[in-house]
């Protein structure tokens, strides 16, 4: 009976590092669409006209945008979550929204993760700190930042400002992640309403 746990245990574990030796999931730049599972995913949908796709493959059913890609939109099926804690669609615990971007000949051009807006307050108190994630995926060293001027209805939380913009290169990929944690001045708005922590996440090809 150990020997077989045992077993099973090895082949979740090389199934999760499969899966996360990808960008998301499985899920990577300059791989082809053709290679992703509908199982997994569900809502899979033309990301501008909302029009849902059955599959993958359906991407060209989607208009163009002006960089000559298919934008997609998805989420992660509840139905292979492994218990209520991995439900939604989340990155190491965080809420997220996540869209691809598909050139004519079905390969993954750019993913793209936002924190999601509509999550739960604690989550979203959290969702500044998506970029440790980010840091922990690709590593904490050659990022080049830049750190945005604060506006004059930005209020600074437990004296500090964050509204950095980071990008890496990896080989045939960039990585750039925006992250912010503030205050917007507006008296008409309740202070949960009006705090702003987020992070969007770009993974794109480097020639793009």
């Amino acid at each position: 009976m150990l020997k077989y746990f045992i077993l099973i245990l090895c082949y979740l574990f090389c199934k999760i590092g499969i899966l996360n030796s990808k960008d998301i999931r499985e899920f990577e730049v300059g791989t082809s669409i053709k290679s992703i599972p509908e199982e997994r995913y569900t809502n899979i949908r033309c990301l501008d006209s909302q029009k849902l796709l059955k599959l993958w493959d359906d991407y060209n059913l989607c208009k163009k945008r002006n960089d000559d890609n298919f934008y997609l939109g998805f989420e992660y099926d509840d139905k292979y979550a492994f218990n209520e804690n991995f439900e939604g669609t989340q990155i190491a615990g965080h809420p997220v929204t996540i869209n691809i971007a598909i050139n004519k000949k079905g390969i993954i051009e750019k993913i793209t993760v936002n924190t999601d807006p509509n999550a739960p307050p604690y989550f979203k108190k959290q969702a500044h700190l998506f970029w440790m994630r980010v840091y922990s995926k690709y590593g904490s060293q050659g990022w080049e930042c830049n750190d945005i001027e604060q506006k004059k209805n930005h209020t600074i939380i437990n004296k500090r400002y964050t509204n950095r913009i980071c990008a890496k290169n990896l080989k045939n990929k960039k990585v750039t992640y925006h992250t912010e944690f503030y205050f917007l001045s507006n008296k008409q708005k309740k202070d949960k309403e009006s705090l702003v922590s987020r992070t969007k996440l770009i993974i794109s090809n480097l020639n793009l």
